[in-house]
């Protein structure tokens, strides 16, 4: 959506094909990554009939054949790739003992054929250095870090009065979430609460009851809004495994709050440690109960924190993103 807006407003013609277009089920066809790929190419190809194409910008996919296509007629390509070490990922189903269900990553074949158009990029576009690292080490050659922006609140709401914790977000395995449980359970506090927000963690009751009854929990399931959790919470936690951003750790310093984030999480890179936030190492369930401690202890200090964690996220709102990725486009 914000480099949708950053585009338009160079006042260039634009021309968006959405992943809706070229959905392979309403071609009667099954769902695959190179099949959305050939899709694209049948559309590009149909647009380079008629029209003088300078510039295209993909955002994440797999879009390799279509990139070539367009080098071949001398287009600028740029390709935002918020993409994670997957050899972690799939370390991390293993150890959960599930399988890994993405083929086209896991097949070192299959994952040459789906990066390559990345890799051919002139520009490739990550919103962290975790990001950039992982995409150096598969040959890309430009890269430029652009963050992930957020939206400020119009005011910080007061800390709630009973000390709470809170996780936003999917419950795949990179999140981590387990690490986060295994954290408060072992605290087992009863003057304090783990607030869960996002789909399926309103299902959760039985599962925590078996394996993580230490603790009390508020069990939310998806939220309208953000901050009807950022809110609720006193520190917000992040404890992925890997992820090339983790966009709730930027909303949650934008509402004030404390941040325990994971380094498996590139946003961990915008938390000053014990300024802003506090980073801890991925799988660290002893590192999450430790810092918990350490804020519930010293709740005195938390509006400082808070507040020096809001003004860290007032240089990252969508209006200075967009700026990022104008200038970007406008060099290209």
């Amino acid at each position: 959506k914000n480099e949708l807006e950053a585009l338009r407003s160079l006042g260039d013609e634009i021309t968006s094909i959405s992943s809706q277009d070229i959905e392979p089920g309403l071609f009667g066809l099954p769902f695959s990554p190179f099949l959305e790929d050939y899709l694209a190419c049948q559309k590009v190809a149909e647009l380079l009939k008629s029209n003088t194409i300078t510039h295209a910008h993909f955002y994440s996919g797999c879009f390799s054949t279509t990139v070539r296509l367009l080098k071949e007629n001398g287009v600028k390509v740029s390709y935002t790739c918020p993409a994670h070490d997957r050899k972690v990922s799939m370390e991390e189903h293993t150890r959960l003992g599930l399988d890994y269900p993405y083929p086209h990553i896991k097949d070192e074949r299959l994952w040459k054929i789906f990066f390559e158009g990345v890799r051919q990029a002139d520009v490739v576009i990550v919103p962290s250095r975790l990001s950039a690292q992982f995409c150096e080490a598969e040959g890309c050659k430009r890269i430029e870090v652009i963050p992930h922006g957020c939206e400020l609140p119009e005011r910080v709401a007061p800390f709630p009065q009973t000390f709470s914790a809170g996780y936003l977000g999917q419950l795949g395995p990179d999140k981590g979430v387990t690490y986060l449980l295994q954290a408060w359970s072992a605290l087992n506090w009863k003057d304090a609460v783990l607030h869960l927000a996002g789909p399926g963690t309103e299902g959760l009751g039985l599962f925590l009851q078996r394996n993580f009854n230490g603790g009390r929990y508020n069990l939310l399931g998806f939220v309208e809004n953000i901050s009807t959790l950022f809110d609720a919470c006193s520190v917000y936690c992040q404890p992925s495994v890997v992820e090339s951003f983790g966009i709730e750790v930027l909303e949650a310093m934008a509402h004030g709050r404390i941040v325990i984030a994971s380094e498996g999480a590139g946003a961990s890179e915008l938390i000053e440690h014990g300024i802003t936030g506090f980073r801890v190492p991925p799988r660290d369930p002893q590192a999450i109960a430790q810092y918990l401690s350490l804020i519930k202890g010293e709740w005195g200090r938390a509006s400082e924190i808070g507040k020096k964690a809001r003004q860290r996220a007032e240089g990252y709102t969508w209006g200075r993103i967009r700026e990022k990725y104008q200038e970007l486009w406008v060099g290209l």
